[in-house]
């Protein structure tokens, strides 16, 4: 397989360039933005798109069958036929896919017109099926065995009329070709057996109970772990215009796939053909998929105490800033900052200048037994801000170090901050090795940096944390959002994000 990268403004251009370079038949792998220039400063966005073509199609080979049958294939193949005959084989191998896909699809009841309430659940319903990924995929796998493509190269075009069943078996019976009859009877013996394979599976899975809440919120996360498996053709996008302004949006393109689906059976048409109709049916749709749990300060009875962690470099100083300012605009002064990031001598410094601006104590501890001194010192105060270092999610011994500090006892809500620039699968790497934190909460930071941020559905698909807080930007207090998750679906599809100041 070839893979490429290509950089562009947008979306459109960079499915142009892959087109020219690799052909229609290119798969889009992942879509990202970054900066150029030193540390990315001063530099536009641009959109960087991976891209592969499959180079390794087996032509001399299949693992099917011999290489001496599909030599004996190609001769005959040469001579004369009848046009029906190519579409014969095809509909030969794909109909027993077909009626079995479409008996098993039929037998989910009715299709009813969906509403926005309900896609949700439906939505992580079927990609949590392990039947539906499997008989979408062996469909696929029987719609491009390895037969090679010579042996049908010299067939005149198919006339448009639909042949029947008879007219398609036929050709294949009446013919003198026993070595194609016989390929096809495999090939049909083995779609048979696949689809015994997606029986069983279907038998199991109907033998499963119902999950407890906590469970069905753990399968949210595995049910979309086949949705990123698969992979769509750069023709596809462009024929698409839903599926290409999801994507465009930094939208999963499984992701948007599914929601492409489900917006065209929700609109009729004429609705379809109106941007200002189909934009807001996905910001509603999007709003079902996105959870958040932005912190409720008003009368809180007890003393709430809040840590940021996160990798370095986030913005998580700044952020504790932003919070701590916020709840003294619209609360009180009842707050106290503690840090333990004593890696950094500049962290510390940033985080008492701000103290000595708001007038709030700022703690230095360096070990456990002096958070918990700081935390009974200041037990008097409603709020409690905790700064952490920032720790390399590879490194595991630094992220137990943390760990020591944060222990259940204390009562600590932690807060994962990720910056919206970081690469979809960086992130889901930081997430699984905070995990062991007991995180609760979500913050994104820097999305003024980004040119789409389909990011944030991204994570919220493949992670159990609602997000709590949003930062824009670096003033404080103003650049930090408290979203709620209609703010975040209509983030995700505006038009220009860059410094949304409020």
């Amino acid at each position: 397989m070839q893979v490429r990268v290509f950089q562009s403004t947008d979306m459109a251009s960079g499915l142009k360039m892959i087109k020219q370079e690799l052909g229609p038949d290119a798969l889009i792998l992942s879509t990202k933005t970054i900066r150029n220039g030193k540390l990315g400063l001063l530099s536009k966005p641009i959109l960087e798109i991976t891209a592969a073509i499959d180079t390794d199609y087996p032509q001399e080979k299949s693992a099917y069958s011999s290489t001496e049958r599909f030599s004996k294939q190609r001769t005959i193949a040469k001579q004369p036929q009848r046009p029906q005959e190519t579409r014969s084989f095809n509909h030969i191998i794909n109909d027993p896919v077909q009626q079995f896909l479409g008996s098993h699809a039929s037998n989910q009841g009715n299709k009813s017109q969906k509403k926005n309430n309900g896609f949700k659940a439906d939505y992580l319903n079927v990609a949590s099926s392990p039947v539906s990924h499997l008989a979408e995929e062996d469909e696929n796998q029987c719609a491009s065995f390895p037969v090679d493509a010579e042996c049908f190269s010299e067939y005149p075009k198919q006339s448009p009329q639909e042949p029947t069943s008879q007219q398609r078996a036929k050709p294949i019976a009446s013919t003198d070709n026993t070595g194609l009859v016989s390929e096809v009877n495999e090939l049909k013996q083995l779609v048979k057996d696949l689809a015994g394979q997606i029986t069983v599976l279907s038998q199991n899975s109907s033998t499963v109970t119902d999950s407890s809440p906590t469970d069905s919120r753990t399968s949210k996360i595995k049910s979309t772990e086949g949705l990123f498996s698969k992979r769509i053709t750069v023709d596809q996008i462009q024929g698409d215009h839903l599926l290409s302004l999801l994507i465009g949006k930094g939208v999963n393109v499984e992701t948007a796939r599914t929601i492409a689906g489900f917006i065209r059976e929700s609109l009729t048409e004429q609705e379809l053909t109106s941007t200002e109709i189909v934009t807001k049916t996905i910001i509603e749709t999007l709003q079902n998929l996105i959870e958040v749990n932005p912190p409720v300060f008003s009368d809180q009875s007890e003393q709430r105490r809040i840590a940021l962690v996160g990798p370095t470099g986030v913005g998580k100083t700044t952020t504790l800033a932003k919070i701590a300012a916020s709840y003294l605009q619209h609360h009180s002064n009842s707050i106290a900052l503690i840090t333990i990031d004593t890696y950094r001598i500049a962290a510390v410094e940033q985080l008492k200048v701000y103290g000595e601006i708001m007038h709030l104590p700022v703690d230095v501890v360096i070990n456990p037994d002096q958070l918990n001194q700081a935390l009974k010192r200041h037990q008097d105060k409603a709020l409690i801000l905790i700064d952490t270092a920032g720790r390399s999610p590879r490194d595991s011994y630094c992220i137990d170090e943390l760990s020591s500090f944060l222990a259940p006892e204390y009562n600590i809500e932690k807060h994962l901050v990720l910056s919206a620039t970081t690469r979809e699968n960086e992130i889901l790497q930081i997430i699984n090795q905070f995990a062991k934190l007991e995180i609760a909460n979500t913050i994104f930071t820097k999305i003024d940096e980004c040119l789409s941020l389909g990011i944030l559905l991204n994570t919220q698909l493949q992670n159990s944390n609602p997000i709590s807080y949003i930062t824009n930007g670096q003033r404080v207090p103003e650049d930090l959002l408290e979203i709620t998750p209609r703010k975040i679906a209509e983030l995700i599809m505006s038009q220009d994000q860059g410094s949304m100041h409020e």
